[in-house]
């Protein structure tokens, strides 16, 4: 915002909202200002957001990409590694993440996640637990070369899922799992939610 407001003639009056596809459904919104935005416009937007039903996000900061898209993009690129030295299959990726932990972040996210791994302990064990593990060159950041090979791969293995649909009926199966899940999981939403900063936790 900062880049796209230097020229505005009321850049105060800026703000990015980062909605997510399929934005009719997709409740996510990131919320950021840019050096010269006023904080008030920042909230205005925020409670418009509310207001429509969607779950913004306010940022702490600027950085390009965005917090959600910066974490698909990891995923993203080790998913490409995998496919590229068949490691594993398109169809493997997807299926480890649809039926596993991609359920479970549909309520809580990653860290919370590994929070309720860590026991009764929760994160302080997992990170002793686990820390380690963080050496270990498991996975590979830089993304590999897009080679045709590698192209092939990834669309026949997207088509062997398709199973002969259309991406427009694959959206719209997507759309009605995506409505059904939002609905099971509205009950626990705010169970979850950020708690105010008047009443968070200290961390101490």
């Amino acid at each position: 915002m900062t880049m796209l407001q230097a020229d505005c003639a009321s850049p105060q009056r800026c703000v990015v909202g980062h909605p997510f596809n399929p934005p009719y459904l997709i409740p996510l919104v990131e919320v950021v200002g840019g050096q010269l935005t006023d904080p008030a416009a920042v909230d205005w937007l925020m409670g418009f957001y509310l207001a429509v039903g969607k779950r913004p996000l306010r940022l702490s900061r600027e950085l390009p990409g965005f917090v959600a898209n910066r974490l698909q993009e990891a995923m993203w690129r080790e998913a490409l590694h995998m496919v590229a030295t068949g490691e594993a299959t398109v169809e493997e990726i997807d299926a480890s993440i649809a039926h596993g932990p991609g359920l479970r972040w549909a309520l809580m996210g990653p860290i919370l996640t590994f929070h309720l791994a860590g026991g009764t302990r929760g994160m302080a064990h997992m990170l002793d637990h686990f820390g380690a593990a963080l050496l270990e060159p498991w996975t590979r950041l830089q993304a590999p070369p897009l080679t045709e090979e590698l192209r092939e791969r990834l669309v026949q293995g997207c088509l062997r899922q398709a199973r002969g649909r259309s991406v427009a009926q694959l959206e719209e199966l997507r759309d009605e799992f995506l409505a059904g899940l939002l609905s099971l999981a509205e009950p626990f939403a705010d169970d979850l939610a950020p708690l105010p900063e008047e009443t968070a936790i200290d961390s101490a």
